[in-house]
């Protein structure tokens, strides 16, 4: 019970840390404390929360939380110096000036950060760079869109009308700032649901040394920029190699003839577990025998994968009817070297099927011989 709540409280504090529009809290802040205090104490409190900010949230997530260090940093001494003499809506209204610079600035810097930003391979670094700026820009047009309410204001209505309806003018900025915070809030909820849904595979060398993850669904889009360790089980009955259509879903020769055991390994998964799953996910049979051949590479334009190549034979009808596989039939070594180079199997069984004919294959071949010359 403990140790769940500790996790929950951790999670809690991840999500915090993680939402660059946290950023503008001490902006938040400063709106609230303005109409109440003095602004020099507004202008400190709102400065050390940025600066509390900046030293507690990841990295990545800084940007908002820079620009609003630096926003009060550069308010705090115009505070000390003239703000007990001006009206309420001026004394913000220069605070926001600033901040606006800030996000202004920060957005003519964006493709030079992007440009730095592709030549790392950390996905988790770009994403967290782009939502720090997806913030920044609502930001800016929104406290833009506030400045020309609150310009049009002071030529319509004069300096008296603004002073009156300063409260008002500073509500209008606190519920465009929670609105941004809510929304940037419920869109990484969103994506934090979509990710506890997501296929993980680890990324590999060709040693298959794991040096990180990434979602199926990116690494799809992405072709062959990361190798994934994939799991390939030959099925021979008999000396015959059984093998049908690929799932059209495959990404790899969709629709081609292929062993009906292929998959991914998953993030943290023993490369046996990624075998049995396989099997299972096909036949529901996990007993079968199993004899691990070779590793190898495969790349084209498509995908990178290193595969891990195993092998069942079975010599056993009711072990062999026991799988209730469907959708395929079994094939001699005639038969598919009459085939061969014709765009009926996969690329892999093709690179695959010399090798098999010259171990398995050939031991079945040996052994059938002595069973005749008994």
């Amino acid at each position: 019970m403990q140790r769940g709540l500790i996790m929950g409280e951790s999670s809690f504090i991840q999500r915090i840390t993680k939402n660059p529009a946290f950023g503008l809290i001490p902006m938040l802040v400063f709106s609230i404390l303005v109409s109440y205090t003095d602004g020099r104490v507004a202008t400190g409190i709102a400065l050390l929360l940025s600066l509390l900010g900046y030293i507690a949230v990841k990295r990545l997530s800084r940007l908002i939380y820079k620009l609003s260090l630096i926003t009060f940093a550069v308010a705090l001494p115009l505070s000390l110096i003239f703000f007990t003499s001006l009206p309420l809506i001026n004394r913000f209204v220069i605070v926001e000036i600033i901040f606006v610079l800030m996000l202004i600035t920060a957005r003519l810097s964006r493709n030079r950060i992007v440009v730095r930003m592709n030549k790392k391979k950390n996905l988790l670094m770009k994403s967290f760079i782009k939502e720090s700026f997806r913030v920044a820009f609502q930001t800016q047009y929104a406290l833009s869109f506030h400045l020309l309410l609150v310009l049009g204001i002071f030529l319509f209505g004069g300096t008296e009308s603004a002073t009156a309806n300063s409260f008002l003018l500073l509500l209008v900025t606190q519920i465009m700032l929670v609105v941004i915070m809510l929304m940037e809030s419920g869109r990484l909820y969103i994506l934090d649901k979509k990710l506890h849904k997501e296929e993980w595979l680890p990324v590999v060398t060709e040693s298959g040394d794991v040096t990180g993850r990434v979602a199926k669904s990116i690494t799809r889009d992405m072709k062959n920029k990361f190798m994934h360790p994939v799991v390939r089980v030959a099925l021979i009955y008999k000396g015959k190699i059984y093998l049908k259509e690929r799932d059209p879903s495959r990404l790899l020769n969709p629709g081609m003839l292929d062993y009906p055991f292929e998959k991914y390994m998953q993030y943290n998964h023993e490369i046996d577990v990624s075998v049995h799953n396989s099997i299972v996910s096909e036949c529901g049979n996990k007993h079968i025998p199993l004899r691990f051949l070779l590793k190898y590479t495969f790349e084209n334009e498509t995908t990178k994968r290193l595969i891990f190549l195993y092998v069942s034979d079975i010599d056993n009808e009711e072990l062999f009817n026991s799988l209730l596989l469907k959708g395929g039939k079994l094939w001699t070594e005639s038969q598919i070297e009459d085939n061969m180079g014709h765009n009926l199997f996969s690329e892999c069984f093709e690179l695959e099927f010399e090798y098999l004919k010259n171990t398995v294959l050939l031991a079945h071949q040996f052994r059938e011989k002595l069973k005749n010359a008994e």
